[in-house]
């Protein structure tokens, strides 16, 4: 299974697709590939939570969240974008404001 193969077919309900989704990470977790672990983002989040001198408990929930944003990058771009595509248009004017 390749996470970065996998797309939204054409008569594929989003709630299908999410499922497929997830059962892929899984697999990744299990496997321990991990996708968005960078010391930089790591530092972003720290730093927007005004914390400083993290322990080793703030770094892994930094580390958690930056995955789990990088994952629903990856999820939303995988989806079927023509069946979608007022929501992507919503998600691109909320951003620009």
């Amino acid at each position: 299974m390749n996470l970065m193969n996998l797309y939204q077919d054409k008569f594929q309900d989003m709630q299908e697709f999410r499922d497929q989704y997830m059962a892929t990470q899984k697999v990744c977790d299990k496997l321990r590939l991990r996708f968005g672990r960078c010391t930089d983002g790591v530092k972003a989040v720290l730093k927007e939570k005004r914390i400083n001198d993290p322990s080793s408990a703030h770094s892994k929930k930094a580390v958690d969240k930056i995955e789990e944003e990088h994952h629903t990058i990856i999820f939303l771009d995988k989806t079927d974008k023509s069946r979608h595509r007022k929501m992507f248009e919503q998600m691109d004017n909320d951003m620009l404001q």
